[in-house]
């Protein structure tokens, strides 16, 4: 596999992100459940998880939307991320549960609100409206992180995927003129740049989803799978999986990435240590682009596509948004608010304020979106990566297994198991979930 020139390889898709959002914070608020009606219209409680420019624009949409038309009154209300599955749960088992939820930035746990058996299946609404919105308007893998057993429940709002950010004048003063294409090519180059107490490479550790949600990419690069066909039996602990997590673990061992042992989940992918100069290269987003063209200068901030073991792959991380069990009013003014809020005109706005990539196709092919990419040239090579990605298994019991999958990644990348025996373990752990 030859690797990419340093200047950036040609890129078939266009599509992508700007500013970074924080899907975290504050913004206070008392909370209500389904309301009623306001001044003849039906009014929509909407729980949200946007906060700085994502938040002003979201009030900004929802305004826009109050005044296009007579029918629906939309209130949005924000809930931190934090706890928010455990709260909404809650909520929808006490009648207490908005009528809709945009953006829920974390998707593994959907299956645990669809159980409660009041989310409202979106199927017969697609295509529908005054705001026609159809599933082929929607990348496979992003609307798959919402179909449960085959029914679609939640729709991707904000789409998001990772890829590789690193230090160009690292590279540059490492001697290294083009970037890498493959894991084997990239654990070279790493060696190269550890020198001097700074290390080649920053690999995801911790006890979030993060490392598991990057893994899978590796996994499937590797030919492996994460569960069969029909989510039944785990199958990550397999020869595959045993190379892609080696891929990792070796480049510990040989000294070229940054020590699992002083990483953690708070690093927020690793970016504040990049900006120190502590590693040339970390896994991460394009919500890590702001900071770090703040923190290291926009010259020299680069970024390539995931490297492949033996095929490309990549696992799209959508916040999915859906609808709860209401009256009929509120069900329909539900999703006419959330089939508006992903037409092209309003998603490029929000897309372009929050750091989010687009999610409906046509966004993608909007002039609004081709002048922001034209802008943000970087933002190419998330959009890209789209193409081919996948996403997690639709389970409920899904967030269960990363967990424990989580934790054990987290032992064969401190080293205190071989890769064999923490994926054997994590695949005993997520079997009994499943078997259960």
């Amino acid at each position: 596999m030859n690797k990419a020139p340093l200047a950036r390889r040609g890129l078939a898709v266009g599509a992508l992100v700007t500013a970074a959002v924080t899907l975290a914070g504050c913004s206070g608020g008392s909370v209500t459940g389904n309301a009623g009606e306001s001044d003849g219209k039906t009014t929509i409680t909407m729980w949200n998880q946007a906060t700085g420019d994502a938040a002003t624009k979201l009030n900004e949409l929802v305004e826009e939307f109050n005044q296009s038309q007579d029918t629906y009154e939309v209130t949005s209300q924000f809930i931190a991320a934090e706890g928010f599955t455990a709260r909404l749960v809650q909520a929808l088992n006490s009648n207490q549960a908005p009528n809709l939820v945009l953006g829920d930035s974390n998707p593994s746990s959907l299956g645990e609100a669809i159980d409660t058996g009041k989310i409202v299946p979106l199927d017969d609404k697609l295509g529908t409206g005054d705001y026609p919105l159809a599933a082929e308007d929607i990348p496979a893998g992003m609307l798959a992180s919402g179909v449960f057993d085959g029914t679609t429940y939640a729709l991707p709002t904000d789409g998001g995927d990772y890829a590789i950010i690193y230090n160009k004048q690292k590279f540059a003063d490492a001697g290294i003129t083009s970037t890498p294409t493959t894991w084997e090519e990239l654990a070279a180059d790493a060696k190269k740049l550890t020198k001097d107490g700074s290390y080649g490479v920053y690999l995801p550790i911790g006890s979030n989803e993060w490392p598991v949600f990057t893994w899978q990419s590796m996994l499937w690069s590797a030919g492996g799978e994460f569960l069969n066909e029909d989510n039944t039996q785990v199958e990550f602990d397999s020869a595959e999986g045993v190379t892609a997590l080696k891929t990792w673990t070796d480049m510990i061992d040989e000294g070229v990435a940054y020590p699992s042992t002083a990483a953690d989940s708070n690093q927020n992918q690793g970016w504040p240590a990049f900006n120190a100069g502590q590693f040339a290269m970390f896994i991460g987003g394009a919500f890590n682009l702001k900071s770090v063209q703040d923190g290291i200068g926009a010259e020299n901030v680069g970024v390539f596509t995931f490297p492949e073991i033996e095929t490309p792959a990549m696992n799209t991380g959508t916040n999915v948004s859906y609808v709860t069990d209401g009256t009929d009013e509120q069900e329909a003014g539900s999703y006419a608010f959330l089939s508006w809020f992903m037409q092209p005109d309003q998603q490029a706005q929000w897309d372009i304020a929050s750091g989010f990539l687009p999610t409906n196709l046509q966004t993608q092919d909007s002039d609004a979106w081709k002048a922001h990419v034209a802008d943000n040239p970087l933002l190419e090579v998330f959009a890209d990566q789209l193409e081919y990605a996948k996403s997690r298994p639709s389970i409920s019991s899904y967030s269960e297994i990363s967990a424990a999958l989580g934790a054990e990644l987290e032992k064969a990348m401190l080293r205190q198991k071989s890769p064999e025996d923490a994926l054997r373990d994590a695949a005993a752990a997520g079997q009994a979930v499943l078997d259960r």
